[in-house]
């Protein structure tokens, strides 16, 4: 009889540890289950393993990735990489897939990548990855990007919650300090809550590591950095990088793991208030004609969406947003919902309409407009840079399967020339603008690789316009003169603009166009020949000011000259009802992120 009560008694405790295996972990915090993909969720799946199966090196455990141009955080520009990133990625894909075949394979690269943290307590990078293999933290030169902290706890968060009965058990330690070490670097950090999608991966990963291994004080923290991020985006109306098509999608990610996830009612109740500001910012600048996202855009990677956008808005409908291009995405257990009272915007939108955004409430401020109607989209930030990521002036026209745009760069080197600001007024269809420069800026990147003492080596520099996605320089008509109109007519639209002011030190500029297989664009070269040094502090003019507007044929237009009157260095602006104030002589201002 005892020994039927021992038998039965074990039998019962293996069947609550089945049960827990089976079921959601959850307290009163946190819950978590293990991943089971369905049939089209495994093709997908299988389609990206396919392609990163080639890259996969059996000697290292790690992915490859094959480098080929400037990248703000490795030594390297070109060659083969073992990549840290890639290989977590790789790993929780090959369990998500759960054939066994991989399975040993998976926990030979996260064993393996795991041992390149940095994990000397005494170091100021504890905690953090490298980018790659070949590039360890202690000897590399170029700036640690501590954001790997984030990214990569966020893949071993994955594993762990989603794979931990099949984790083997002298793995499962290791991961644990990993994720500690990592969640411990992102809460010395402290990132400030304006920097959005770290201040909310780092809030995740804290908030999770620390109720997943019982760290109460590192609980509290993360408690607190979710209010601070809630209370600062209600402040500002929206998320630091404002209106951005590539942080705000990964904010909406991070913060649908936060609401898969979490379920302690005061920060559930903050994520999903959260959730529902970016798509409310996706959905007002949302232009139905050519399936874009309207600018203006504080950060942005492609002037274009991606066709994987067109995959997050069909499945957050559920079907009923459908443009026909479809690439699925390639994170399978996100799946995102589009709150109901913003469908409109999406299916049944009012045009012409104007948005306008402050983005930044202190003074100076930014406000972005954006002019929707049912043949393009036009949109400027009042005040911003011409770096590679931001978009201060976008024009969108044509369908959605052909979409068009017109944006305005400053090229240093045939590359965005990051000390080039951007002001602008605008009214409907029509913007008055002016571009300037600061000397205490930097070249490629806004604060990374700053100019020393505003000197730089030139060889070429340009404003562009440049129209993307298409390739017709024909249509493009140079004018006579530098000050002359440019009128250009695309697809119905008419576009009308006109310098009404350009030096840069010595030089005046000249016009000429140019393209390639993908775009076209007009260039107003200012320097073109040998390398020249500039000093950006004794230059006395650095400027560029445009009118610009656009018109459907048959719209009636108005011509009416620029008025500008110069003061002490700076200029006074005014056409058609819009005013500019800015100076002509490079500053040096002491907030240089805008």
């Amino acid at each position: 009889m005892k020994h039927i009560t021992n038998v039965l008694l074990i039998f019962f405790l293996m069947a609550i540890v089945q049960s827990c295996s089976n079921k959601d972990i959850e307290n009163r915090y946190i819950k978590y289950e293990s991943v089971r993909l369905n049939s089209e969720e495994r093709k997908i799946v299988e389609k990206i393993l396919d392609e990163l199966h080639e890259k996969f090196d059996p000697k290292e455990n790690m992915i490859t990735k094959t480098l080929g141009g400037y990248n703000y955080h490795t030594d390297a520009d070109s060659g083969v990489f073992h990549e840290v990133r890639g290989s977590f990625y790789y790993a929780a894909l090959l369990l998500d897939l759960a054939d066994d075949q991989y399975t040993d394979r998976a926990f030979n690269i996260i064993e393996k990548t795991i041992t390149l943290q940095d994990q000397d307590t005494t170091s100021k990078s504890v905690g953090v990855w490298p980018y790659y293999l070949e590039e360890p933290l202690s000897t590399k030169k170029s700036p640690i990007d501590y954001n790997w902290a984030d990214f990569n706890a966020v893949s071993l968060l994955d594993v762990w919650m989603g794979h931990q009965d099949r984790i083997p058990s002298d793995l499962k330690p290791k991961i644990k300090d990993a994720l500690i070490l990592a969640a411990k670097s992102i809460q010395k950090r402290n990132m400030r809550p304006g920097y959005t999608n770290i201040a909310i991966m780092g809030a995740y990963v804290t908030y999770m590591t620390s109720n997943l291994f019982n760290l109460p004080e590192m609980s509290e923290y993360a408690s607190g950095r979710l209010k601070r991020f809630y209370d600062y985006t209600l402040e500002k109306g929206g998320f630091s990088e404002y209106n951005s098509p590539t942080y705000t999608i990964v904010a909406l990610d991070e913060l649908f793991r936060m609401k898969s996830h979490i379920i302690e009612p005061t920060a559930r109740q903050q994520v999903d208030s959260l959730y529902s500001i970016g798509w409310e910012i996706i959905a007002r600048h949302y232009h139905k004609p050519t399936g874009q996202w309207a600018g203006p855009h504080s950060r942005s990677y492609s002037t274009l969406v991606q066709p994987t956008f067109y995959s997050i808005l069909k499945e957050g409908s559920n079907g009923q947003i459908d443009v026909g291009i479809e690439q699925k995405r390639k994170n399978v257990k996100i799946k995102h919902q589009i709150p109901l009272y913003l469908m409109p915007y999406f299916l049944s939108p009012e045009y012409p309409r104007t948005e306008k955004d402050v983005f930044e409430k202190e003074n100076p401020q930014t406000i972005g407009t954006s002019y929707l109607t049912d043949k393009y989209a036009l949109s400027t930030a009042n005040r911003s840079s011409l770096w590679n990521q931001r978009r201060p002036f976008l024009l969108y026209w044509g369908q959605v399967q052909k979409p068009k745009y017109l944006q305005v760069r400053f090229l240093h080197d045939n590359y965005d020339f990051s000390s080039s600001t951007f002001y602008s007024e605008q009214e409907q269809n029509k913007i008055l603008a002016g571009i300037n420069f600061i000397s205490n800026g930097g070249d490629k990147h806004i604060s990374i690789d700053r100019l020393k003492e505003g000197k730089f080596i030139a060889k070429d520099l340009r404003l562009r316009f440049e129209f993307g996605n298409m390739n017709e320089q024909d249509k493009l008509v140079l004018p006579k003169s530098v000050n002359d109109l440019i009128k250009i007519n695309l697809d119905q639209i008419n576009l009308n603009m006109q310098l009404y002011s350009a030096q840069f030190d010595e030089f005046t500029g000249s016009w000429e166009k140019g393209g390639d297989d993908t775009n076209c664009w007009i260039d107003l070269v200012f320097y073109s020949g040998v390398e020249k040094e500039f000093d950006l502090t004794k230059i006395d003019k650095a400027f560029a000011g445009f009118i610009f507007e656009v018109n459907t044929t048959g719209d009636r237009q108005e011509n009416r000259e620029v008025e500008i009157a110069e003061t002490d260095g700076v200029l006074n602006i005014e056409w058609k009802g819009l005013k500019l104030e800015t100076p002509v002589k490079p500053q040096s201002p002491e907030n240089t992120f805008i």
